[in-house]
């Protein structure tokens, strides 16, 4: 159920633009705003939990795991407990 609201100032321009754009998509404005946002919330967290690497990076850094030390051992469980995560592409 929704109960939090959120108000939001546009221009003309924009309120124009944003009205037609959710009437071509068949949806009211506030819908279409809440799946614009949770559309762009989704990819900012994504993109900020992936680290990309070139193909020389990435086999650099598979190399140093498997070399890995104490002092690496313990620099990544440091990354582990601040939760970043690693994937692929």
């Amino acid at each position: 159920m929704r109960t939090n609201r959120l108000e939001l100032r546009l221009t003309d321009d924009e309120r124009e633009l944003d009205a037609a754009a959710a009437a071509a998509t068949g949806e009211s404005l506030s819908e279409f705003f809440r799946r614009a946002a949770h559309d762009r919330a989704t990819r900012v967290l994504t993109e900020q939990r992936r680290i990309m690497l070139a193909e020389d990076e990435a086999r650099w850094f598979l190399e140093a795991l498997d070399r890995s030390d104490p002092e690496t051992v313990e620099r990544l469980r440091t990354l582990r407990a601040r939760r970043i995560a690693f994937s692929d592409r």
